[in-house]
């Protein structure tokens, strides 16, 4: 069977199969009918039944079931459809995602690499500058120590012009003594 039956022999089609569902639906209602109609409407509703002719119930079903049938199964395709789509979707939207984060990451290790070329730039000028200190302390260093040297240099030679004007006083007043001797 093509389709559920429900408590009163009604045919529920089955939207998964082709087109030409419709026939089937219809031809197994009518079977379905036969045989479920009998027990049920004359025991249940008797008198509602006297009124209104099987046959007529039959044809409605299949006139309702003919006019509905194509439009559940062109919305069923339609669904269908849309859930393929659906799923293409989520798998795009999650291919974006992680480019995104890709992205993002990329755009992380820019900033890190920037930061890295900041801080060279950084230790480079320190490094110059250290260099330039230290060639100034070397400078000063030499030049402190010609200026020590200068300085005990004209020490030494006020330490000699002391002893030559020294010694030239004992001289001058060694002279003088002795032209006093020479005198006497």
């Amino acid at each position: 069977m093509s389709g559920e039956e429900s408590q009163e022999g009604e045919v529920i089609p089955n939207l998964s199969e082709d087109g030409n569902q419709q026939d089937k639906d219809v031809a197994n209602i009518v079977e379905n009918k036969d045989d479920t109609n009998n027990d049920d409407i004359n025991k249940e509703d008797e008198d509602e039944d006297d009124d209104i002719d099987p046959a007529i119930i039959e044809q409605l079903t299949v006139g309702t079931l003919g006019h509905y049938l194509p439009n559940l199964q062109k919305a069923k395709s339609s669904l269908n459809e849309i859930l393929q789509n659906q799923g293409i979707l989520i798998e795009t939207i999650q291919q974006e995602n992680t480019k995104f984060s890709e992205c993002k990451a990329m755009d992380e290790l820019v900033e890190t690499m920037t930061q890295a070329k900041k801080y060279y730039t950084k230790l480079n000028n320190l490094r110059k500058e250290m260099q330039m200190l230290s060639e100034r302390s070397f400078k000063l260093k030499k030049r402190a120590l010609k200026l020590q040297q200068q300085k005990q240099k004209e020490e030494l030679q006020r330490e000699e012009q002391k002893e030559r004007e020294m010694d030239r006083e004992r001289m001058l007043t060694a002279k003088v003594a002795n032209k006093d001797s020479n005198l006497s």
